[in-house]
């Protein structure tokens, strides 16, 4: 399988060419693809990985009283999660975290890198 990298401008062009892929709040098929939304839909940056892993614990632990699924709330699986967040934004790696909650909702937490290891041609929206 050969497989090109697309430049940086071919991104760009890729993600204006879809109104509504720019427009939207839901997580795109690959977590890389947040990179190509809007600067406007970040909710935070971080330059050292302690800081974003402390982010994301924090964006759970407030979303967690509204899980549907109680083993979603246990304090240890929850322990688990942010430990491997940790590991894996030590070495550069996303995280990504969906629950279900009370009524219909569905909320995501995500932590992106950029540069990203899986699209490392994909522009950081910040720059």
């Amino acid at each position: 399988m050969v497989v090109r990298d697309i430049s940086a401008q071919e991104w760009k062009q890729i993600a204006a060419a879809s109104p509504a892929f720019m427009a939207s709040d839901m997580p795109p098929l690959e977590v890389p693809h947040w990179l190509l939304r809007p600067a406007r839909m970040i909710k935070a940056t971080f330059a050292a990985p302690d800081k974003a892993a402390a982010w994301y614990r924090d964006q759970v632990s407030e979303l967690s009283p509204s899980f549907t699924a109680d083993h979603d709330k246990d304090p240890s699986r929850q322990a688990e999660w942010f430990a491997a967040a940790d590991s894996r934004l030590r070495w550069g790696g996303d995280v990504v975290g969906g629950w279900y909650l009370r009524g219909t909702r569905f909320a995501s937490v995500q932590v992106v890198a950029c540069a990203n290891r899986i699209r490392p041609t994909i522009p950081c929206p910040m720059h």
